[in-house]
């Protein structure tokens, strides 16, 4: 009876260990990104160079209306090993609004 005891915890904390191993989410693991505004166009962008998962460009938009300050964000791209990243793009104009600063959001 110990012995089946002891195979079936050791069978249950192998199963824990497996399914542990399973259950935990992939993080995006992108570095050497860089940010900047286009002024004249009113845009803010983002683009990583190295590693791989996915980003996207965050920028902070003033307007003269409430809300007058207010995060706006572009679309999620998805950086893969050994490739190029892609730009990603956050527009003001069509958010009634003026790009003055941008940062790299992960997921």
């Amino acid at each position: 009876m110990g012995n089946f005891v002891r195979s079936l915890a050791t069978a249950a904390a192998a199963g824990a260990i497996v399914l542990a191993g399973t259950a935990i989410p992939a993080h995006a693991e992108v570095w050497d990104c860089e940010t900047g505004l286009n002024h004249g166009d009113n845009r803010a962008w983002a683009v990583c160079n190295q590693g791989f998962g996915s980003y996207r460009v965050a920028a902070k938009c003033n307007s003269a209306h409430y809300p007058y300050t207010r995060t706006i964000v572009g679309e999620w791209r998805t950086k893969v090993s050994g490739q190029d990243g892609q730009l990603s793009i956050a527009n003001g104009d069509p958010q009634g609004c003026h790009v003055v600063s941008a940062w790299t959001q992960t997921r």
